[in-house]
């Protein structure tokens, strides 16, 4: 018999293979004569120096506009990307106005949310794949998500907010419009990319070691999720850092398994691991109904080893199965899948210290007020979601997937409190 996980990746894959063309300008007459809206000018292009080193860029991640980003691709280009869309392929980017040339842009996404250029796909910009040390104020990427498994567009800026509020290294957010050829592909949500200038960032110089965990992708379109104490550790990819053979997720993996089988996993990975970090990413997962993260299902995460003291952090990734009941999934929060989160609440210490972070998230979750936050994400792109020619909900399915990331927000410290005996 199948396992859960197979059975819902196998079905996202089902679903990630229809591929009908999408229309390419918006269509007033799907929302209602009312919400016809007058041609988007074109930008005023500008190309200005932006100094390589700067951190100054928390402009391109403001939340009080949706951002406007066209992308020019030369025909070559759109045939490498048909052939080989996870191979960056020369094109030229305006974003708010300023030009950036020869970048680098390849498609995203996997089984849930991959899309060719015929429909919605994803977007990772590389700014200086093929201009060395190009940069877009001090930034190497952006990543474009297609929201096209989220019919609200709001999970990921409401998780990431949620996270950053809680001190967890998590990346910047916001929307933009995008065009491709000047096609309308409708509305993204813009994500900051993981790359050394997000780990400067957060964690100083010198640099660590940031692994992506997110599960292995087979030519046969198998894969492979990726866990600690699973025989798997030479597959998890070093995105940033130096090259060790993979001896520091090796050290995890082997504290686990012994820890577990002698009784003493939590004072036997105190040492290599930041437990106060990943309690607090844990939690922020459970109150977001995180089902495709690493306690659920081992997947959308990345692990960083700060260079100061080498002990592990996780870093949230990929948010739009969110908001989701555990057991739509057939998932439990009682039964987790990742192995140092299951062994973290079956060991009564770890349990407590997790029980504790819990009260602190919501103390942290409370002071953000996410509801507003979210009413004000939510009016902002509420026109562009509606127009989005290129997106795969209904609009009833836009309307009631809003709601109920609303009522979520305002019911969910209640069901965390009484989870944990609060």
């Amino acid at each position: 018999m199948s396992s859960p996980r197979t059975t819902v990746l196998t079905a996202l894959f089902a679903l990630s293979c229809v591929a009908d063309p999408a229309p390419s300008g918006r269509d007033p007459a799907a929302v209602g004569s009312d919400d016809t809206a007058a041609p988007t000018p074109a930008p005023t292009v500008t190309r200005e120096v932006v100094p390589d080193q700067t951190l100054d860029n928390d402009h391109v991640f403001s939340q009080d506009r949706v951002h406007e980003i066209a992308i020019r691709l030369p025909d070559a280009s759109w045939a490498a990307l048909a052939a080989a869309p996870y191979e960056p392929a020369p094109a030229h980017v305006v974003i708010d106005g300023v030009a950036v040339d020869d970048v680098g842009l390849r498609l995203r996404g996997k089984i849930g949310s991959f899309r060719t250029l015929d429909g919605k796909p994803k977007f990772k910009i590389d700014f200086n794949r093929f201009v060395d040390d190009q940069r877009f104020y001090g930034l190497e990427g952006l990543s474009l998500n297609n929201s096209v498994v989220d019919c609200s567009y709001m999970k990921e800026p409401l998780a990431l907010a949620a996270f950053a509020a809680f001190d967890v290294p998590a990346s910047r957010s916001t929307f933009a419009r995008v065009t491709v050829n000047d096609l309308d592909y409708g509305l993204y949500v813009v994500i900051e990319t993981h790359d050394d200038r997000f780990v400067r960032r957060h964690w100083g110089e010198p640099i660590g070691n940031l692994y992506d965990g997110k599960y292995v992708w087979w030519p046969d379109r198998s894969y492979t999720l990726l866990d600690f104490a699973e025989g798997h550790d030479d597959l998890y990819q070093l995105e940033e850092g130096t090259e060790v053979g993979h001896a520091d997720i090796t050290a995890i993996s082997t504290a686990l398994a012994e820890g577990v089988a002698a009784g003493d996993f939590h004072a036997r990975m105190s040492p290599l691991v930041d437990w106060d970090q990943l309690h607090r990413v844990w939690a922020v997962e459970q109150y977001m109904g995180q089902n495709d993260g690493y306690s659920l299902n081992t997947n959308n995460y990345r692990v960083y080893f700060r260079a100061s003291d080498a002990k592990m952090q996780m870093v949230p990734w990929d948010y739009d199965y969110s908001f989701l009941e555990d057991v739509w999934w057939s998932r439990y929060w009682t039964a987790p899948q990742g192995n140092l989160v299951a062994a973290c609440w079956a060991d009564a210490a770890c349990a407590a210290e997790h029980q504790a972070v819990v009260a602190q998230l919501l103390d942290a979750i409370d002071a953000l007020d996410l509801p507003n936050l979210n009413t004000e994400l939510a009016a902002l792109t509420i026109a562009d979601a509606r127009l989005d020619p290129r997106r795969e909900c209904s609009l009833e399915e836009v309307d009631s997937e809003r709601a109920r990331v609303a009522e979520w927000l305002t019911t969910r410290t209640a069901y965390m409190r009484a989870y944990w005996g609060l």
